[in-house]
């Protein structure tokens, strides 16, 4: 395990890369947890550079190289955790989307000593881009320093790896031009659920290199639309707002909270268009985050432009400005 100082350590080396980034520090309670304490060390700690090659292992923890000593947090089924990123700068410099995979590690296996093979993980949360039919595209999670969000309350018990990806898109108009940003978190789940998480994908094999939303050029012609790689948001229903947790250190940034989170293949969550897995696009607003009588939940949204639902809050959460296209229920 390397601590910041290490990290500070090398950062002559570090600022001879351009805009590249870790994540080394995993989220608990609303604690940073110590650099590499329950994310496994990457291969690129030291240099940064991000993985290219879609077919390779690495595209699935990008741990090849390091010899893991990573502890395993223990959190609750529902409980909100998220990764801190590193870099030069320290944010996700990049126009680029943003999934998050949970795998069940398999019964009687100590996730720490589990490589992630198989046709086992599933999509938690994600961050998309925005469009406007060509006008424009955006990106929300570009400049976010730490991603948050939350585990689903239907999620069993048992142990976990939690695989966070930021795929920067800035130089993706050829083969191989698209950047992983991958990080592998080793999680126990307690107080689980009985739902049953899906669709399950593998890493190598999710991805060809060839997905729209990863082979695209964003500037010129600018995309009309924007297709997600990977599968739909699990789980489908009933968990509006898992998806909707962000950084409250990115106040005064072009990045957001998750105005493009898709929570279904024809459900989508916040106040622009985006398109799912079945490259189905939604040109009409629409929201599942709850709300009840007297005001939206927590995290709920509550305005931006071209909100139609509730901009009242429960007590004791109060109604807070992200930026133009989305507002939050926050305490």
């Amino acid at each position: 395990m390397k601590s910041i100082s290490i990290l500070i350590g090398v950062a002559a080396l570090a600022t001879k890369v351009s805009a590249h980034y870790v994540w080394p520090q995993l989220i608990v309670g609303g604690v940073n947890t110590t650099d590499w304490e329950y994310v496994r060390q990457t291969n690129n700690w030291q240099d940064l550079d991000p993985q290219t090659d879609v077919t390779t292992t690495d595209i699935r923890c990008y741990d090849s190289s390091e010899s893991d000593t990573s502890s395993t947090a223990t959190v609750a089924a529902g409980d909100t955790i998220g990764f801190t990123v590193f870099g030069n700068p320290a944010n996700l410099y990049h126009p680029g989307v943003l999934n998050v995979y949970m795998a069940q590690a398999p019964s009687g296996t100590d996730v720490a000593d589990w490589d992630g093979s198989g046709q086992v993980w599933f999509k938690i949360y994600q961050i998309s881009a925005v469009t406007d039919g060509g006008t424009s595209i955006t990106f929300p999670s570009q400049g976010l320093s730490e991603v948050t969000f939350q585990i689903p309350a239907e999620t069993p018990s048992g142990q976990y790896l939690v695989r966070t990806e930021h795929i920067a898109i800035h130089s993706a108009s050829y083969y191989g031009g698209a950047q992983f940003y991958i990080g592998c978190a080793q999680i126990e789940v307690t107080n689980g659920g009985t739902g049953t998480p899906g669709p399950l994908v593998e890493f190598p094999g999710e991805y060809t290199g060839y997905e729209p939303g990863i082979l695209i050029n964003i500037y010129y012609p600018i995309p009309a639309n924007y297709t997600q790689p990977g599968p739909p948001v699990w789980p489908a229903s009933g968990s509006g707002t898992s998806t909707i947790v962000t950084s409250t250190k990115t106040v005064g940034t072009t990045s957001t909270v998750a105005t493009t989170s898709t929570v279904a293949t024809t459900s989508t969550v916040g106040t622009t268009s985006t398109v799912s897995k079945t490259s189905t696009v939604a040109t009409t607003t629409t929201s599942s985050a709850p709300s009840s009588s007297t005001g939206a939940a927590e995290y709920a949204q509550c305005g931006g432009q071209g909100w139609t639902g509730a901009t009242a809050c429960i007590s004791p959460f109060t109604c807070q400005v992200v930026n133009e296209y989305y507002s939050q229920c926050l305490a």
